[in-house]
C-alpha cells in the first residue's frame, strides 16, 4: 500500500512542491531531535541503573537529558543573544553565588583527613554543573570571596542610600504642607490649642525623620554629593527645638533648606543608580575568578545554552525549548497515530457493515462532537486531578484519545460508503472473500490518502491541545514543554521579559506552520476534491 502510494501521481506532484518539501525537512528535523532526546534520556536511565556510564559527563551527547535542562546555567532572567541583563537580577545572582562560596568555605574548614573528601569535592557540591568553581586553593577561595563580599556590601549600602533618596522628595512635600498648616493654625485666634500642639508635634517628628534619612545617606555619600554639602544634620537640632518650644514661640525652619535637599536628592538618585550599575559590572570579573568561564567544547556548549537567555530559575530557555519539541512530537505522534487507526477502522467498519455498527458509530460521534472539544478536553483532564498519574502525559492521552478519533472516523466513513459500492469490492464479495478481509485489503487501503491527511491535521491539534491544557494546569506539571514555558512566563511578560514566551512560541510556530503547509500539499496532491 505504501509503495503504491509513493509511486502514485499524487506523490510525484507532492515532490515537485518545493515549499512542501521544505516543510517536510523541518518536520523531519523536529522528529530527529525528538529521537535524539528519547535515545539519550533512555540511555541515561539505563546507565544510571546499571552504573556503566553517566551522560552528564559528556557535554554534547548529554546536553538534552532531563537533568541538564532542569539545572541552573547562568543568572536568572538574562536576555539572549548577548544582550546585557538588568542590574537587579544580575546582582541577586551574584549574591547567590557568593552565598554558595561562603558555604563552600565553611564546609572546607571542616574537612579532615579521615573524612576522605577533598576541597574539590566540596567545591563541586556547592556549584552548578554547567559552571563550577575553578581549580582554587582554600586561600584563593577565601581571598576572592572576601573581595567580592566587600564589593557586595558597598553596593548594598549604595542601594540603601538610593532607597532613602527616593523618599526624601515625598517627605519634603509632606513637611512643607504641614508647616503651612501649622502657621495658619497659629495665626488663627479661634484654632483649637490641642490640635495646634498635635500639628506642631507631627511637624517636629516628620522633620526629624527627614533629617535622619538625609544624614544617614550623607554619611556614606561621596565627598562631592550635594546633600552632604547642605548639612542636613542642622535640621535635627531645629526639629528638637521645635518639639519642646511653645507654639507661639516656635522658630520655624527655612523651607528653602528642605526644598534644596529634596531637589538635590533627585539629582543624587540618578548618580547613585549609575554608580550601582558600574559596581555591579565591576563585580562580574570577581565572580568569574570563582566561577571561570568554560573553555573549549564546554565553552561552546555553554554559549549555546545562553543563546535565548535564562528563565527565573537560571535555566537555559533554548535547551528547554528544544526538549519541549520532543514532548510535542511525542504527543502529536501518539495521539494522531492512535486516533487515525481507531477512527479509520471504526469509520470504515461502520460504513461497510452498516446496521448496528453504523448506529453505534453515529451515536458516539454525535455525542462527542456535540460538546466543544476544548471544554471536553479540560473536563477529561480534570478527572485525573489527585490521581497518581496527575501531571504526566497519561491524562492528555486519554483526553485526546476519547475525542480526536471522531474527525478521521467521519471522513473515512464517508469515503468507505462510496468504496463499498464499487465494482472491485462487489467482485471480491461475489468471489467469496470474507467481509473483514475485504475491509482490510480493499476498503481501508483506498482511504490511505485521507488517513495521511488526517494524521497531519491531528498531529497539529494534539500539539496545540497539549500546550493549552498544560497552560491551564491540566497537563504536565514538571519537566519542560511549551505549555509549561508559556505558563511560567506570565509574570515575566509583565516585567517586559519576553525571551521565554518568545522561545516557546517560535519553536511551536515553526512546527505548526510546517505541518499546515505539509497538510495543504498532501490535500492538493492526494485528495480527489483538490486534484486538478
Amino acid at each position: 500500500m505504501i509503495r503504491r502510494l509513493l509511486n502514485s501521481r499524487g506523490a510525484g506532484k507532492f515532490r515537485r512542491n518545493k515549499t512542501a518539501m521544505l516543510s517536510l525537512l523541518i518536520i523531519l528535523g523536529y522528529t530527529a531531535l525528538a529521537v535524539f532526546v528519547f535515545a539519550t534520556n533512555t540511555a541515561q536511565a539505563l546507565g544510571q541503573r546499571t552504573g556503566w556510564f553517566d551522560l552528564n559527563d559528556n557535554p554534547v551527547i548529554g546536553i538534552l537529558i532531563r537533568e541538564r535542562i532542569m539545572e541552573e546555567v547562568a543568572p536568572a532572567e538574562i536576555p539572549g543573544f548577548g544582550i546585557t541583563p538588568d542590574t537587579e537580577p544580575l546582582l541577586d545572582t551574584y549574591i547567590e553565588k557568593l552565598t554558595a562560596a561562603n558555604r563552600a568555605i565553611t564546609a572546607a574548614n571542616r574537612l579532615t583527613e579521615e573524612s576522605g573528601r577533598t576541597l574539590r569535592d566540596v567545591l563541586d557540591e556547592n556549584s552548578p554543573r554547567s559552571r563550577p568553581f575553578g581549580d582554587l586553593t582554600l586561600n584563593q577561595l577565601v581571598e576572592y570571596t572576601a573581595e567580592a563580599d566587600a564589593e557586595r556590601e558597598a553596593i548594598i549600602a549604595l542601594r540603601t542610600g538610593a532607597a532613602r533618596l527616593q523618599v526624601l522628595p515625598q517627605q519634603a512635600d509632606a513637611i512643607l504642607e504641614l508647616r503651612e498648616r501649622f502657621i495658619a493654625m497659629r495665626d488663627d485666634p479661634n484654632a483649637d490649642p490641642d490640635e495646634l500642639l498635635n500639628t506642631q508635634e507631627d511637624l517636629a517628628f516628620d522633620l526629624a525623620d527627614f533629617a535622619a534619612d538625609a544624614v544617614q545617606y550623607a554619611e556614606t555619600a561621596p565627598e562631592d554629593d550635594p546633600i552632604r554639602r547642605l548639612n542636613p544634620a542642622a535640621l535635627e537640632d531645629i526639629a528638637f527645638e521645635l518639639e519642646v518650644a511653645e507654639p507661639a514661640e516656635a522658630e520655624l525652619f527655612d523651607p528653602t533648606a528642605i526644598r534644596a535637599i529634596a531637589d538635590a536628592s533627585d539629582a543624587a538618585f540618578a548618580g547613585v543608580e549609575e554608580i550601582v550599575e558600574q559596581r555591579v559590572e565591576a563585580m562580574g570579573p570577581m565572580i568569574d575568578r570563582l566561577y571561570p568561564f568554560p573553555e573549549g567544547i564546554k565553552g561552546i556548549i555553554y554559549r549555546f545554552k545562553l543563546m535565548l537567555g535564562t528563565d527565573r530559575q537560571g535555566r537555559s530557555i533554548l535547551l528547554r525549548a528544544l526538549y519541549s519539541s520532543y514532548v510535542a512530537v511525542q504527543v502529536g505522534l501518539v495521539v494522531a497515530l492512535a486516533a487515525v487507526i481507531f477512527g479509520g477502522i471504526f469509520g470504515a467498519a461502520a460504513a461497510y457493515y452498516g446496521g448496528w455498527v453504523d448506529h453505534v458509530f453515529n451515536w458516539t460521534y454525535s455525542m462527542i462532537t456535540s460538546i466543544p472539544y476544548l471544554v471536553l478536553l479540560a473536563v477529561l483532564s480534570f478527572l485525573f486531578l489527585g490521581s497518581p498519574v496527575e501531571g504526566t502525559l497519561i491524562p492528555l492521552y486519554v483526553a485526546f484519545g476519547v475525542t480526536y478519533w471522531a474527525g478521521p472516523g467521519r471522513v473515512i466513513r464517508g469515503e468507505a460508503l462510496k468504496i463499498r459500492e464499487l465494482e472491485y469490492v462487489q467482485a471480491a464479495t461475489a468471489i467469496g472473500f470474507g467481509r473483514m478481509y475485504i475491509l482490510l485489503k480493499h476498503v481501508l487501503p483506498n482511504t490511505a490518502h485521507l488517513l495521511f491527511i488526517n494524521f497531519s491535521l491531528l498531529f497539529i491539534a494534539a500539539i496545540k491541545g497539549e500546550v493549552i491544557l498544560t497552560f491551564l494546569g491540566l497537563g504536565l506539571k514538571e519537566g519542560a514543554s511549551w505549555g509549561i514555558m508559556i505558563d511560567h512566563s506570565k509574570e515575566q511578560v509583565v516585567n517586559d521579559f519576553f525571551w521565554q514566551i518568545g522561545g516557546a512560541t517560535f519553536f511551536m510556530f515553526v512546527l505548526v506552520l510546517a505541518f499546515n503547509i505539509f497538510t495543504d500539499a498532501l490535500q492538493d496532491a492526494f485528495d480527489p476534491k483538490h486534484v486538478s
